[in-house]
């Protein structure tokens, strides 16, 4: 049936403070139809849960954080070095240091030796621990582990240790040094290491000194000489550069820069020895100009100490 006009306006609003004085048949309700079952929201605790559960794996993308090339590259770097320490794979290896004028071995350097890749040369090892805050911790492990075999080296023969200026004025060294003849150790600090740290350097090296540990300037000559280096780290051995050596019996500027660094090592009261001595024309070379003790393949290549 239909309606007239007036039978379908809406009663007047009712008065909130009297609602029993309405009658149902004042007060009209708008009827909103009700979306399919399948559509209607979901209320109440697990409402997440139950979507999530009805995806398929698919359907779920995780967010992840992607890291830049050289965050990748760090993080591998730390992956490699970090359990070198404890995993005993540090290995170190002894190169003879002889008296030019008789060749009698008076020394042995010490050389990190690390696993994997052969291509990979200790330096980058040593760099790459650096990068990662951990070059101390290798740097003591291949110190420690050279220590270990100083009592199998002849009695009247030094061991040779490379430091950084950073393990240079460590506890650890200290201690590590308080275990063993003072006199029989050199530690030997790499001018470029040096070059940058003059007052961090000299500091440690005041303090080692006192123990009686003698103090080497290594790689002088290799193209960043530093008179700072040579001031502040007062030698009492400067090793002359490979690459001084390499061919000097026919370059006159190697053979100059050579006496010019025995010279200086005279005036501060060092042994001058050169690396890297491979043949007897270098030998020869470098005998005549005075420099007094060598290392190189012409008298031993690096190898381990038999037990």
């Amino acid at each position: 049936m239909s309606r007239s006009r007036e039978a379908v306006k809406p009663a007047a609003k009712p008065r909130a403070s009297d609602p029993a004085e309405q009658s149902p048949e004042s007060v009209v309700f708008e009827q909103v139809d009700s979306p399919p079952a399948d559509e209607q929201p979901v209320d109440g605790p697990g409402l997440v849960e139950d979507v999530v559960a009805e995806q398929s794996p698919e359907s779920v993308v995780s967010e992840q954080v992607d890291l830049s090339p050289e965050d990748e590259r760090l993080t591998e770097v730390r992956r490699r070095v970090e359990d070198l320490p404890s995993d005993g794979s540090i290995r170190v290896v002894f190169q003879p240091i002889v008296d030019l004028a008789t060749t009698k071995v008076i020394g042995y350097e010490a050389l990190a030796r690390f696993p994997g890749d052969s291509a990979v040369s200790p330096r980058t090892w040593f760099a790459e621990a650096a990068e990662v805050g951990l070059l101390l911790e290798i740097e003591m492990t291949a110190i420690r582990t050279a220590l270990a075999h100083l009592e199998r080296l002849p009695h009247e023969a030094f061991i040779s240790l490379n430091v950084s200026p950073t393990t240079a004025g460590s506890e650890e060294l200290r201690d590590v040094l308080g275990e063993v003849d003072p006199k029989r150790v050199v530690l030997e600090i790499t001018e470029n290491a040096a070059a940058g740290d003059f007052d961090e350097v000299s500091e440690a090296v005041g303090a080692l000194r006192a123990t009686g540990v003698r103090i080497a300037l290594d790689d002088t000559g290799s193209g960043s000489v530093s008179f700072n280096s040579l001031f502040d780290v007062h030698a009492d051995i400067i090793k002359i550069d490979i690459d001084v050596t390499r061919g000097i019996e026919s370059d006159p500027m190697k053979e100059a820069m050579a006496a010019a660094l025995k010279a200086l090592a005279d005036r501060l009261g060092a042994m001058s020895l050169a690396e890297g001595i491979e043949t007897e024309e270098e030998l020869n070379l470098l005998r005549g100009v005075g420099v007094q003790a060598g290392q190189g393949y012409l008298f031993g290549r690096p190898e381990a100490v038999s037990d």
